[in-house]
C-alpha cells in the first residue's frame, strides 16, 4: 500500500516547512511516502523541487504529465491518501479521478488557522473580485458537493481536525444544506493543534524577540488587490527593523526574523542588517522566544501552547487584507496590539509585565478553540493507527486481488 499525499502545488518549500515532521515520520514507519502532485495539470507550470530540503531519500515525487497518466498510477496502487485539494473547478476532474474504492482518504486541518470568508473574499476586496470569487469558490464548491451527493464524486472517508468551532459546525445537523448533499467527510476525528514540541519542552527557554514574518507581496495578498510596490516594501522593512531594535534594547535579548517560505530573503538581508533572518527555522525560534511578534501566521498557535509572551502586530500599508486577518487573531484572543506607524509610547519595560499578564488571555483562548485535552492524540500517532486498521481491512485488501 502507497501512502501518499495528492496536491497541486509549484514549490514545495511551504508545505513541506509546515508538515516537516508529519512527512517524515511516515516515510521512516511506511519506508515511502509519496507526493502526488497535479500542478503540471491544473496550472501547466513547471514543479521546483528543492532537495537541499528533502533529505529523506524515503520521499518520492510523482509528477504525472497527463490526466491518463494519473489515472493509471491511482488505478494500479492501494492508496492511503492525504487528500487537501480545494473543491475549485481545476481540482474537480481530479477529484473524479480518486473515485475508486482501492483508495482510501483523509483530510487533514490540524494548523490552527483563523479564516474568514467574509472577510478575505468579500470585506477586503472590490466587487470584480467578489464575482470573481463567489464563481471560483462558492460556485465550485456548489458544484463539487452536487457531485458528492450523487456520489460522483467520493466523500473522504476521515477529516482529522483541531479546532472545536469547525468540527462543531460540520457536525451541526441542523444545516439543511449539509444535510441535502450528503457529507463531504463520512467520519470527523478530533486531534491535538500542530504543536511539534512534545518531546522538546524541556528546551524550552526565552532567549529570543522573534518575529513571524508575513509575506507582505504573498498570492493571497496581491490577488486581492494589496500587494506592495517596491518603494512600499523597504518603507516596511525599515519599520519593521526600528521597531524590533527598538524592543531588543528594551530587552536586551537579540531579534530573529523567521521568513515566510515565500519571501524573498535577499530583500530583506539588504535592508534590515544586524538582525538574524532564518527561513525554515520557525519551530526553532518560538521554543527559544522570549516574546513572539506578528501580523497573521498559523504558527503563532504554537506560541500561545506554550505560554509566550505575544504581540499583534499591524499597518496601514499592509493593507485591508492583512490588517483585518490580523484582527482576528487580536479580538479572538484578546492580543495586546501595536501599529508600526505608532507604537513608541507603548514600548517600554512595562510592557513586559503587561504582556505576562495577558498570558491568561492564551490559555483561555487554546483551551475554548482547539483540542488540547490529554485524552486527544495528535496527529502523527492518529494517522498510524488509521493506516493499520486500513491495512488490515478486508475490503481493501480484496481491492488488491482485483
Amino acid at each position: 500500500m502507497i501512502i501518499a499525499e495528492i496536491c497541486s502545488i509549484s514549490n514545495y518549500s511551504k508545505k513541506y516547512s509546515m508538515r516537516k515532521d508529519l512527512y517524515d515520520s511516515l516515510a521512516e514507519k511506511y519506508k515511502k511516502f509519496y507526493f502526488i502532485n497535479c500542478h503540471h495539470l491544473v496550472d501547466k507550470e513547471k514543479i521546483n523541487v528543492n532537495l537541499n530540503i528533502f533529505k529523506n531519500k524515503k520521499i518520492f515525487f510523482f509528477h504525472p504529465k497527463s490526466y491518463q497518466e494519473l489515472n493509471n498510477f491511482l488505478k494500479k496502487n492501494n492508496i492511503f491518501l492525504i487528500n487537501n485539494l480545494s473543491p475549485k473547478f481545476y481540482h474537480l476532474k481530479i477529484h473524479l479521478l480518486i473515485n475508486r474504492k482501492n483508495i482510501y482518504q483523509v483530510a487533514i486541518d490540524n494548523l490552527g488557522e483563523m479564516s474568514s470568508y467574509r472577510l478575505e473574499n468579500w470585506d477586503t476586496v472590490n466587487f470584480d473580485k467578489k464575482i470573481y470569487f463567489l464563481y471560483l469558490k462558492k460556485l465550485s464548491f456548489f458544484l463539487y458537493r452536487l457531485l458528492v451527493a450523487f456520489r460522483i464524486i467520493k466523500s473522504v472517508d476521515k477529516l482529522f481536525i483541531a479546532r472545536k468551532d469547525v468540527k462543531k459546525k460540520y457536525a451541526s445537523k441542523s444545516n439543511i444544506f449539509r444535510n441535502f448533499f450528503g457529507k463531504r467527510y463520512l467520519k470527523i476525528q478530533p486531534i491535538k493543534p500542530k504543536f511539534p514540541f512534545y518531546d522538546k519542552l524541556k528546551l524550552k527557554e526565552e532567549k529570543y524577540i522573534v518575529f513571524l514574518d508575513q509575506n507582505v507581496n504573498h498570492q493571497d495578498n496581491i490577488s486581492r488587490g494589496h500587494g506592495l510596490s517596491k518603494l512600499e516594501q523597504i518603507d516596511y522593512l525599515k519599520k519593521i527593523k526600528n521597531y524590533l531594535n527598538k524592543l531588543s534594547k528594551i530587552s536586551k535579548k537579540k531579534a530573529v526574523i523567521c521568513l515566510h517560505p515565500s519571501s524573498n530573503s535577499n530583500l530583506y538581508k539588504k535592508y534590515i542588517k544586524k538582525i538574524k533572518i532564518v527561513k525554515f527555522q520557525t519551530e526553532y525560534y518560538i521554543l527559544k522566544a522570549f516574546l513572539i511578534i506578528f501580523h497573521d501566521s498559523s504558527s503563532v498557535t504554537s506560541a500561545f501552547f506554550l505560554n509566550k509572551k505575544v504581540i499583534n502586530l499591524k499597518s496601514e500599508i499592509l493593507g485591508p487584507y492583512i490588517n483585518r486577518r490580523s484582527e482576528l487573531y487580536h479580538n479572538k484572543v484578546k492580543l495586546i496590539s501595536h501599529d508600526l506607524n505608532n507604537y513608541k509610547q507603548n514600548l517600554n519595560k512595562n510592557i513586559f509585565n503587561v504582556l505576562e499578564k495577558n498570558i491568561k488571555n492564551h490559555k483561555k483562548f487554546m483551551k475554548k478553540m482547539f483540542f488540547i485535552e490529554k485524552k486527544y492524540r495528535n496527529l502523527n500517532e492518529t494517522l498510524y493507527q488509521e493506516i493499520e486498521i486500513v491495512k488490515k481491512n478486508e475490503f481493501f485488501k480484496k481491492n488488491k486481488k482485483n
